[in-house]
């Protein structure tokens, strides 16, 4: 019989196995020098954006809430399995080790987002409060004090059934986390700090007490872990296909007028089943409106062109490029095989699909330019749509093909 010890390493390295299997197709494709393009972008018309602050800029009041939202955010990674509450079950008592390890590992895996978030904030807070950025390590030790507080807590309320518990908690550990860091940042109302540290001492400690009464909920520990896979599944699929991926269907009647325009017939299946599919599947029809709100947001509130064309044509390649997986959904479908149908009207019917929601994002991000100025409004539909067509007509065939070929 396996010790806690092996178990844990197991789990650990079939972990670690399953990311690196997915990570080689993530980080080896175009899309990772658009994502480079595009972080170099928001850099450069960052650093700029950071050199018009003043000191009345309320950069702590900013770091405490995004911070706090970070730390708030701390799922613990336990790698376990459905079976485990069959087979773990009876081991509860001997698994204590193993729980810890996994908050150990959650914080290790969770801290590079405290390096990155903290270190992207320190030139705006540098330039508001005039400091060095030797203070940068000060905070990150804070940080990574505040990371095991999260986790700590977050096992204990974990051991509650209700779902509500869960929610305000992590409302109350955010609030908390902000309450602590503002002063902090701030450098003023030392009063404040003194109080924030007192109630994370004696929030944790009433947590814990409460949680003795209670006992591990292996059903929703393996929910929670499997949501947590899922999500990355969802990612990866992106890229490549993902076999034990699960999609969230929803039946979106209210759209059902969006279909009306499709003829009836053989030679336009396809486009019916893939734009049902596209309406119909969370993972598809949410990226879509993700990205065309957030890059709605981005070039409504810009001032300069070349950034909002910039941000433009970024997130059209990101959302045609995140939405190849969809010719694919129904490959593993058995009936697919019966449509005397062939192949290539599949791919037409994907190419148009792809082409009228890119030209849609093109015509929203211009409409989103046009309160501010005709001229740039009408810049940014001509190199959007030059930048769809060459997308569908020239990358899209060359893309399909290499996809046919793994």
């Amino acid at each position: 019989m396996k010790t806690v010890q092996q178990l844990w390493k197991e789990r650990l390295n079939g972990y670690l196995s399953e990311m690196r299997k997915y990570l080689r197709y993530i980080f080896n494709d175009h899309l990772l020098f658009v994502l480079i393009f595009g972080v170099g972008a928001g850099v450069y018309y960052y650093s700029q954006w950071v050199k018009t602050l003043d000191p009345h800029f309320p950069a702590p009041f900013i770091m405490a809430l995004l911070l706090g939202a970070i730390l708030a955010w701390s799922p613990i990674y336990t790698y376990l399995m459905r079976a485990d509450i069959v087979f773990l079950l009876p081991m509860e008592e001997r698994l204590k080790g193993y729980f810890q390890k996994a908050i150990v590992s959650s914080f290790v895996f969770q801290s590079y987002w405290l390096i990155l978030f903290l270190a992207a904030l320190m030139p705006m807070y540098v330039k508001v409060k005039g400091v060095s950025y030797a203070s940068f390590f000060l905070w990150l030790v804070i940080l990574f004090i505040l990371k095991f507080w999260n986790l700590f807590v977050r096992w204990n309320v974990q051991k509650f059934q209700e779902k509500n518990i869960r929610l305000v908690d992590l409302i109350v550990r955010f609030v908390l986390n902000a309450v602590f860091l503002y002063p902090l940042f701030n450098r003023t109302n030392w009063l404040l700090f003194v109080i924030g540290a007192f109630l994370l001492i004696v929030y944790a400690g009433v947590i814990q007490n409460k949680s003795r009464e209670h006992i591990l909920k292996w059903e929703m520990l393996v929910e929670l872990e499997e949501k947590r896979m899922m999500a990355f599944y969802r990612f990866a699929n992106l890229f490549t296909t993902v076999p034990n991926l699960q999609g969230d269907v929803k039946r979106r009647k209210w759209l059902d007028f969006l279909f009306k325009k499709i003829p009836y017939g053989p030679h336009h299946v396809y486009t019916y089943l893939l734009s049902r599919t596209f309406i119909r599947v969370n993972e598809y029809i949410g990226l879509f409106v993700r990205l065309t709100l957030i890059g709605f947001l981005l070039i409504s509130f810009s001032h300069s062109l070349l950034f909002k064309v910039i941000m433009a044509l970024l997130f059209i390649y990101l959302t045609g490029f995140q939405l190849f997986p969809l010719i694919r959904h129904h490959d593993e479908k058995i009936w697919m095989m019966l449509y005397p149908v062939s192949k290539e009207r599949k791919k037409t019917a994907f190419m148009l699909l792809l082409r009228q929601c890119l030209g849609l994002q093109a015509f929203l991000f211009a409409g989103a330019a046009v309160f501010r100025s005709w001229f740039e409004s009408g810049i940014i539909l001509g190199a959007a749509v030059l930048f769809v067509f060459l997308f569908t007509e020239i990358y899209t065939p060359r893309k399909l093909a290499k996809m046919e070929n793994l």
